[in-house]
């Protein structure tokens, strides 16, 4: 039985609350093991935000490398609430290692000042990073394996949530003068004018690459969806329904750095609903 308490449950749906909205969805262990892999994942993403220096983001993600080495080995895992949750989740779904050492490992890119140089580069970190976080998923919600199709489901609605997750941070990256436009998107883009927070052309630009980029990965993830089979495990995905919406709130932004793309609480339900009813992101 995994130990999840009311406070866990504030606090995922205040650091991930699409995600934990969808959870709702779930058996009741299905839906504590959710929160459980909600809240590492946020700990190792805000690994950068958190800190001022990359060397103290880069010591963030080996702690969390060593509490996983402390679980899969069966050591006594460090009493922090979030490890402590994971590790009954781990043991209780029979959760395979590999996916979340991939996942940590995908955010180390992120202490760099520009972390990739191609789409096909910053495509791949969505994979690695929310892809593992839906395989996962999956198994918690009963999947009795990833099969080809589900592996692509998880794969293209990690990279639609991606790429809504970075364009929603975009002041955020800025602020520390970075950018997660790979190089290959800032042709004529004036970085120290974009630090200052001035839209531009060349920035308009960059940023509907990436909107289509996350049309192309929206339609791969529901062509999956109509092979892939599902059972009781599609509200473990069904959050990336709101990705596109999101996407399309931020296109319609006139200033990225100071506008926020948002839904509605109604309309992020009645989404999340028809997603769960049609099996479809």
């Amino acid at each position: 039985m995994i130990t999840l308490s009311a406070d866990m449950i504030e606090q995922a749906a205040q650091v991930a609350p699409d995600q934990t909205l969808a959870t709702s969805f779930l058996a009741p262990e299905a839906r504590a093991g959710m929160i459980a892999l909600i809240l590492f994942t946020h700990e190792v993403a805000r690994a950068r935000q958190a800190v001022s220096e990359p060397m103290l983001a880069a010591i963030r993600l080996q702690w969390w490398r060593e509490a996983l080495d402390e679980i899969y080995t069966g050591k006594t895992v460090r009493a922090q609430p979030t490890a402590q949750m994971l590790a009954e989740t781990i043991r209780a779904f029979n959760l395979p290692r590999p996916w979340f050492d991939a996942l940590v490992d995908a955010f180390g890119p992120e202490q760099d000042d520009v972390p990739f140089e191609t789409w096909a580069e910053l495509i791949d970190h969505g994979d690695r990073t929310y892809g593992n976080f839906n395989r996962l998923a999956l198994l918690i919600a009963s999947a009795p394996a990833i099969s080809a199709p589900l592996d692509r489901v998880a794969r293209q609605a990690g990279i639609v949530w991606r790429l809504c997750d970075l364009m929603a941070q975009w002041p955020r990256w800025t602020h520390r003068r970075q950018l997660w436009l790979p190089v290959e998107a800032q042709a004529g883009l004036d970085r120290e004018a974009t630090f200052a927070g001035k839209t531009s052309p060349a920035l308009a630009n960059g940023l509907q690459q990436a909107y289509t980029h996350v049309l192309t990965a929206h339609k791969d993830a529901n062509q999956a969806c109509r092979a892939a089979a599902f059972g009781q495990a599609f509200p473990a995905v069904a959050y990336a329904a709101l990705g596109l919406p999101y996407a399309k709130s931020f296109q319609a932004l006139h200033d990225p750095f100071r506008q926020v793309a948002s839904l509605s609480l109604l309309e992020r339900q009645l989404r999340l609903v028809w997603a769960v009813a049609r099996q479809r992101v």
